[in-house]
């Protein structure tokens, strides 16, 4: 069940970064957010096999850390000057969700 939790907060992110990868004018910021979703997508590959505990402090800051990528990102779409903060957040979110995915291989290598 807290599993689903993590992965609604990674698909809520992944569809925001990719509505503004799509919109991002500078093309080394888009390549940027596309690493960063590739990434995030390696995440969910795992997450979806992974037994979370969700009364750890690590699962209550990647839920923390995804929710305000989320957020980032929509603000992102409309201020471009606001991407490379995204794209810092994305990475952050990463790292987050690495820790409760520990020891978990993922099914596809997509880097």
């Amino acid at each position: 069940m807290s599993n689903k939790t993590i992965r609604a907060g990674l698909i809520d992110a992944l569809n925001q970064l990719m509505r503004l990868a799509d919109g991002c004018s500078d093309p080394n910021q888009a390549f940027e957010l596309n690493i960063k979703i590739r990434e995030l997508f390696q995440k969910l590959d795992r997450v979806i096999v992974a037994r979370l505990e969700s009364n750890t402090p690590e699962f209550e800051q990647a839920l923390v850390s995804l929710d305000e990528l989320t957020k980032q990102a929509t603000v992102a779409l409309d201020d471009a000057s606001k991407v490379a903060a995204t794209i810092a957040k994305a990475a952050e979110a990463v790292g987050k969700i690495e820790k409760l995915v520990v020891g978990v291989a993922g099914i596809l290598a997509i880097l």
